[in-house]
Formats: structure tokens, sequence, C-alpha cells
């Protein structure tokens, strides 16, 4: 691991800073709730709406797609709306722990605390506050534009997730983004001034298990082979499915991840019927090395042997972005000539945005976190300005690969 060097607390000279605190705060205070019974979906179709108002006020092209479940925003510069790079994120959040009052910001010492903060609404803030900031100075502008969507904590499934706004996209201009930065936290351990740059990120499969069974009196030997038994035998050989065909250890832990989240049969208290219907759940996050349509087409077979039905919900594999890809060599240099030291290469465990990236052709690359999904989440605060800069320096490249303006003059990188 490379040691970055250290930023000093608060806005490290970038005025910006306090703009995006400011917006963050804001959006922290938005209950935007998925991923759950309880989902909140007023709330976030209200933060999509500020959020496209906010970019559309500043003079960025805003397209704001609310006519499904969840809303999601894409925004460029002018003209810039098939632009071949994609800032991405989401604005929804998990439940709040312990209650509602995670909702309410607050900031001590470096870190700004509340629901979001870390997973991901600094960074959508940043995001936010650095295309206006552009937008600003008029052009020429980078060819970035930037997908902001609401429903990334339960998988995208429905519209408008990540792959449905580029399908939209693709139909109507025939656009695919050639390369995708999820802004995702990277710096994990709490005081990183820079994240790593992770280049491959895990994917993601849920699948439900089902079966029905015939109801009867438990003290009888006429009822056929008990549910409860099947998907229990279910269960074991889930697991021997698992190890077949997924790399669940390795020697620098860059591994699939294999869960049964869930078990329901029966009705508790009822001793004397048989199990009527039962599910059994499944969460794997495979790394792009493991084949995960083979193992889904496994776990089918698995279920439909022992008279079950296996159900998918998502199945979306781990992706590595080429390492030719060109835009990927300017973030790493725009990384580099920020932080004078060359940027670190890393995976991200945690599955993102970027499984939807075409061709794999993205990077999770984000700020400073700890505990998001707790009563603990936290940004760290002097990440904020360092990732600004970052991008300012991406942008200097993107618009003339060779150099970058440094104090108002031009200078080769």
């Amino acid at each position: 691991m490379v040691d970055y060097p250290a930023r000093s607390h608060g806005n490290d000279g970038d005025s910006r800073v306090e703009s995006v605190l400011e917006l963050a705060k804001k959006l922290i205070a938005m209950p935007t709730v998925t991923n759950c019974a309880e989902e909140r979906l007023h709330e976030v179709h209200a933060c999509g709406r500020s959020i496209a108002d906010f970019l559309g006020r500043a003079g960025l092209e805003v397209h704001l797609y609310d006519d499904g479940a969840y809303p999601s925003v894409l925004a460029a510069f002018p003209g810039g709306l098939t632009a071949p790079v994609t800032l991405g994120g989401h604005f929804d959040v998990v439940q709040p722990e312990p209650d509602d009052r995670q909702f309410e910001p607050k900031i001590e010492g470096d870190y700004l605390w509340g629901r979001g903060s870390a997973d991901m609404k600094t960074v959508v803030a940043s995001y936010m506050v650095w295309m206006a900031a552009v937008v600003g100075k008029g052009p020429p502008f980078p060819p970035v534009n930037l997908l902001l969507v609401g429903n990334e904590e339960n998988g995208e499934t429905q519209k408008w997730g990540t792959p449905h706004v580029l399908e939209a996209m693709n139909a109507e201009t025939g656009w695919t983004p050639e390369f995708m930065v999820l802004g995702e936290r990277t710096g994990e351990v709490g005081n990183e001034a820079y994240g790593s740059v992770c280049t491959s990120n895990r994917g993601i499969l849920r699948m439900r298990i089902e079966g029905r069974g015939e109801r009867g009196h438990s003290g009888t030997s006429a009822v056929p082979m008990d549910l409860v038994d099947r998907l229990i035998e279910a269960r074991a050989a889930v697991a021997e499915t698992f190890k077949r065909h997924l790399t669940l250890s390795s020697n620098d832990g860059w591994e699939s991840n294999a869960r049964v989240p869930f078990l329901n049969v029966g009705e508790p208290g009822v001793y004397n019927i048989t199990a009527g219907e039962g599910v059994l759940g499944l969460e794997v996050r495979p790394i792009p090395e493991d084949d995960l349509p083979a193992l889904v087409s496994n776990l089918k077979t698995v279920a439909a042997e022992l008279g079950l039905e296996a159900v998918v919900e998502v199945a979306d594999a781990g992706i590595a972005c080429p390492p030719d890809n060109p835009y990927l060599a300017h973030l790493l240099a725009a990384v580099e000539y920020t932080s004078g030291v060359p940027a670190v290469i890393a995976r991200k465990k945690p599955g993102t945005s970027a499984r939807f990236a075409p061709g794999g052709n993205a990077v999770v690359w984000g700020q400073t976190g700890i505990g998001p999904h707790s009563k603990e989440e936290r940004h760290y605060i002097p990440s904020i300005g360092p990732y600004l800069r970052v991008l300012d320096a991406f942008a200097e490249r993107l618009i003339e690969p060779a150099t970058i303006r440094l104090n108002g003059s031009r200078k080769p990188l």
C-alpha cells in the first residue's frame, strides 16, 4: 500500500469543499431509504428532483427519469449528453441505524456523520459541485457526463437503474459509455486523503429456491417427502455447488463470497402440520474470474432435481477494466499528478454499479468513508479536496491529453 501525502483538515485551500459539505448535509437530511419493506420512495423521488434542479440551474443539460418506482438523473455539459466518460453514483441509502437521528448530519473533527455520508452522498455532492463549477467557467468542456440513480441499494433491477438508463440512451442515441467511474468509497481505513482506483469489482447474484409441499398431519406416514427436508437437502447441495464453481479462498484475499441469508419454511409453533411452502435465499458476490452463468445453471439443476424452483433476481458478473482503456490511463495519471505518487490500484469487493459498464470498462474510485450501513457511518472530510483536484486534472487531460493547466499556464504532464 502506498501512503499518500497527508492533507490538512477542512477545505484544504479549496473553496469548493465547503460547498460540497453544505450540499452533502442537505442530501443526508433526505431519508432516501430503499432495499427494505418500508422504502421511502417519496423521499427518493424528491431527492432526484432536487438533484436535477440543482444541476439544471447550474447550466447543465439534464434528463430526469422519474416515471418508474425509482428515479435517476443523467446530466452533462451543454451538448455533451453522449460523452464517452460517465461519472456515476447513487443517492439512495439503507435503513437508518438505530433511528432517524442518522438523517441529522453533523461534523465532528475530520468527519461528516450521517446515513449516506460515506455511502455515498458526499461523493454525489462532490460530483454535483464539480460539474456546476466546470460549466460555470464555460467551454471547452471535458467529455464527461454524470449518472446518479435512486435504487442502487436494492440491486437496480427496476427502472431507472443504471442498466435501464444505458439501454434507453443507447436505443435513443446509440450512446454507450466508453469508461465509467463509480464514486463508491475506496479509502476504507478512514484517514486516506486519496482513495485507491479499483480496476476490478465483484458482481452479485441473488436467487431464491422456492418450493411447495403437501400439508398434512405430521404424525402419519402417508405424507410425501417433507418440504423442510427438501430445502435442507438443497442447502447442502448449494454449498457443494459453491465450492465447485467459486473461488472461496485465496492467498491475496481476492475471492468470491457466498451466503445463504435466509431459509423460511413452515409455521413457528405449529408442530403437527407439515410445511406447505418455503424459500431458501442465496447471495453470491462473484469475482470476474469465476464463471457466473455456469454457477446459475448448476443451481437451477440442483433445485429441479429436488422438485424446487430457482428464481433469479439479480445475476451480474464481476468486471475487470481492460488495462488498455485510454481513459483509465488518464485517470491514473491525474491521480499521480495531483498526489505526487503513483495511484494505488486495488479491487473492490462490495458490488457497485460498475458491473453494468459495457465491456467491463469501469473503475470504482471514491473518497474515504467509515462504517457504511451502520450507526458509525461517517465520511473523512480531508478526502474531498484531493478528489476534486484529481477530477480537475482528469478533465484537463481529456480536453488536452498532453498538457495540463498549472497556475494559469500549460505544462506537460
